[in-house]
């Protein structure tokens, strides 16, 4: 099933099919493992690869293309009134700084404005390339992992058969190629699994969910900082970027409800700002109800 949704050749049917297998993995672990140990990678995962489909789909673009012609066309505004007085200047056009500003104005409106949209136009359509790359990278790797975690699980999990689970990840850091924080992870899942406390049960989660989730955007840097152009970056990450749970919307430039310490992300493409967002994130909303909720009315 994994295969055949990522070898699907429609992005928007592709993203969709991904979603639902995040949602049915999600399912099958919190029946295998408990609904009390809290949400799992996956139940999390819906609701990135569901917001994903927004730009594979170009649903934002409008969106993108307006708030990249205002923002550059007042930035060109700026820069067009300063040209203009300079240029004016060294014309010896002292007494007209108001029509040389008032020129540079209006140039700079009209050029930054034509080149943010060509801009938004331009990294909208290579994001929803490179999106759906990362979509299809996270099933893959992470996908077949739960499932082998779910035939452990559903064999008894004795000794012997951990041992086998995981001597089956590629050793070797993330960076490298290697899986070690999915094998931290799966550790942390069966602690939980284990555990009989409460409290050591969700902490052993959200451990896992964490180390799953480090792994998986050290796999998706290249995607991340290809599908956001620099020029952009801090704007978009403040401005514009929003991570939605089921029908909560909260956005990355800003601080986390509850949360005491800063959460927000200044500039998407830095992992440690990703991460700080991201692991508070889990642990805040680790017993929200939402987390579970279905991604699409029709599943």
């Amino acid at each position: 099933m994994i295969e055949d949704a990522c070898a699907e050749p429609d992005p928007a049917q592709s993203n969709r099919q991904i979603t639902v297998l995040h949602h049915q993995l999600s399912e099958a672990l919190a029946d295998a493992m408990g609904h009390i140990c809290g949400p799992n990678f996956h139940s999390w995962a819906v609701w990135g690869s569901r917001k994903a489909g927004v730009t594979i789909r170009k649903e934002d673009l409008e969106s993108a293309i307006h708030n990249a012609t205002s923002t550059a066309g007042i930035a060109g505004a700026i820069v067009g009134a300063v040209i203009g007085v300079t240029i004016g200047r060294q014309l010896q056009w002292h007494h007209r700084d108001l029509l040389t500003a008032f020129v540079g104005v209006g140039v700079g409106t009209l050029v930054g404005g034509w080149a943010g949209r060509e801009i938004a136009i331009w990294s909208r359509e290579k994001a929803a390339q490179l999106i759906l790359q990362g979509n299809r990278t996270v099933i893959r790797e992470i996908g077949e992992q739960s499932a082998r975690f779910l035939e452990l699980l559903q064999s008894g999990a004795d000794p012997h058969a951990r041992e086998v689970f995981f001597a089956g990840f590629r050793r070797g850091a993330t960076e490298d190629g290697g899986q070690e924080r999915l094998v931290t992870a799966f550790g942390s899942y069966l602690e939980a699994v284990d555990a009989t406390d409460q409290d050591v049960r969700q902490a052993a989660m959200i451990a896992g969910n964490c180390a799953i989730v480090y792994h998986e955007h050290i796999r998706l840097e290249p995607y991340i900082r290809s599908a956001m152009p620099w020029i952009v970056r801090r704007c978009a990450t403040q401005r514009f970027m929003t991570y939605e749970v089921g029908d909560r919307v909260l956005t990355v430039g800003e601080d986390l409800p509850g949360v005491s310490s800063p959460t927000a992300a200044r500039n998407w493409v830095k992992i440690e700002e990703r991460m700080r967002y991201v692991f508070s994130l889990f642990r805040e909303f680790h017993n929200a109800p939402e987390v579970f909720s279905k991604p699409y009315p029709d599943i």
